[in-house]
């Protein structure tokens, strides 16, 4: 019995310095990544973005705001936040992180739309995995993310099931970049299957996460960080499908008026109201997303913001 315990426990403590081990090597690995889930984490963890001009958003962000064009016609150095199926709440994490990490942005280009205010339903959460060393990200992202005990306390078990990470943190070599500061252009063309698909669409408005926007505006604010809204395009007929819109614009008019924030609204533009311009209802193609990131820039531009 004496030697089965011993066994037992040899085999547990080999099982334990195995499990940390391969955590290390998983974790080390994945923060020299450069694929499309973890590249914009690694940026920011490397303390050198210090952009003067930061672009918040979801998917309709990272794929629609080109940093690069934005850049040569506003003369600034601007990165791209946008975090995939995501609404505010994960945004924010990333933004905190952000801040964390690097200086204070002069102004933030805010995406809003129907989406915005409402919460992630944990699509790629373990985009997260490989910075669980950073206490600050891992309390606030447990308020969304409901990681598990296991996942948080046992080492490289948040790892199992997620076999792409795995092989990447092992056996193959770091994918090459296909982001540029954030920004990620999809050249397609269009698929309205989904918004077919759809009858009516209601704008969210999570009463939590709607605190959490205003405070993120109040802080901004405060630090004297300038914030434009921006309704980027999207197809009308989504605008048509949209229950109370009048309701969403209200929400957002009403934080505007309180902060002092401008508001850019481009979904009337000439983009919005054919399909050639998008991969889907509510996604701009990567031609069209240049053409919009070029208009953009004047129309900052033509704020003076910059220039204040």
């Amino acid at each position: 019995m004496k030697k089965f315990i011993c066994l037992l426990v040899v085999f547990g403590a080999g099982l334990l310095v195995f499990a940390f081990a391969a955590d290390f090597v998983l974790t080390k690995r994945l923060k020299k990544s450069t694929t499309r889930m973890l590249i914009g984490w690694n940026e920011i963890y490397s303390g050198n973005l210090n952009s003067n001009v930061l672009i918040m958003g979801g998917s309709r962000t990272w794929v629609q705001y080109s940093p690069q064009i934005l850049d040569s016609i506003l003369g600034v150095n601007s990165y791209n936040l946008g975090v995939d199926g995501s609404k505010f709440d994960r945004q924010l994490l990333k933004y905190d992180a952000y801040r964390r990490w690097n200086i204070k942005p002069e102004v933030i280009i805010q995406n809003i739309d129907f989406a915005t205010i409402g919460i992630t339903n944990g699509y790629e959460r373990e985009q997260f995995f490989p910075y669980f060393s950073d206490d600050s990200l891992v309390k606030a992202a447990s308020k969304f993310e409901k990681f598990t005990f296991l996942e948080k306390y046992i080492p490289a078990y948040r790892y199992l099931g997620h076999s792409q990470m795995i092989q990447e943190g092992i056996f193959l070599p770091v994918s090459e970049a296909i982001l540029k500061k954030g920004y990620f252009g999809i050249d397609k063309v269009w698929d309205g299957a989904l918004f077919d698909e759809q009858t009516d669409i209601n704008y969210l408005q999570d009463s939590y996460v709607l605190s959490l926007f205003d405070k993120y505006l109040a802080k901004a604010y405060d630090d004297n960080i300038r914030i434009i809204f921006v309704y980027a395009p999207v197809y009308t007929g989504v605008t048509k499908k949209l229950l109370n819109v009048e309701g969403m614009y209200q929400m957002f008019d009403s934080l505007a008026r309180k902060y002092s924030i401008p508001i850019l609204d481009y979904n009337d533009d000439p983009l919005s109201h054919d399909t050639v311009y998008f991969y889907n209802a509510t996604h701009l193609n990567k031609k069209s997303a240049e053409l919009f990131s070029a208009k953009l820039a004047h129309d900052i531009d033509s704020l003076r913001i910059l220039k204040q």
